[in-house]
């Protein structure tokens, strides 16, 4: 079982959402992934002569490319898919962690033009999956297949190339 974020993007969607882009083209779900996040929820607090404050962040590290970004609210289901659909990380929980504090301290820094060092707390960290759909879309007059990545969450595609097979 893996905690994904919940979609309401069915296959159905998909291949309308697709098809919506290029309707003069037949498209086919080729499959349905599970991209791996760790979810960070952090507290930040600052103690100064005016008093203290805390602001709660919450932060996704993806576990591939290791980068930082602050969520949205999100409703978590528990699934079970097929283990070849589940992409596995390629970090630990101790470097999201260390990626979550640097990136969310960053956007503090930025958002609150902050003088004094915080001290941070790693309230929770969990994995979480987002679902993502591989199509394909195929002209009618015979031109080449073009593969789409669309993600599970906010219907949103780009292009797959050859390459990412």
């Amino acid at each position: 079982m893996i905690a994904a974020i919940a979609s309401d993007l069915g296959q159905e969607g998909v291949e309308r959402l697709v098809r919506s882009a290029a309707p003069e083209h037949t498209v086919r779900v080729e499959r349905k992934l599970y991209y791996p996040y760790f979810w960070l929820q952090l507290r930040y607090a600052a103690h100064t002569f005016l008093g203290s404050s805390a602001v709660r962040l919450s932060c996704f590290v993806d576990s591939r490319t290791r980068i930082g970004a602050t969520t949205d609210p999100f409703e978590l289901e528990l699934i079970d898919p097929n283990q070849r659909d589940i992409i596995t990380p390629r970090m630990d929980e101790d470097e999201a962690h260390r990626i979550a504090e640097r990136y969310t301290g960053y956007v503090l820094r930025n958002r609150r033009r902050a003088f004094v060092t915080p001290t941070i707390e790693v309230l929770s960290c969990r994995m979480v999956h987002k679902p993502f759909w591989i199509v394909t879309s195929r002209s009618r007059a015979r031109q080449p297949s073009l593969r789409v990545l669309v993600d599970g969450i906010t219907g949103g595609f780009h292009p797959l190339s050859s390459e990412d097979e």
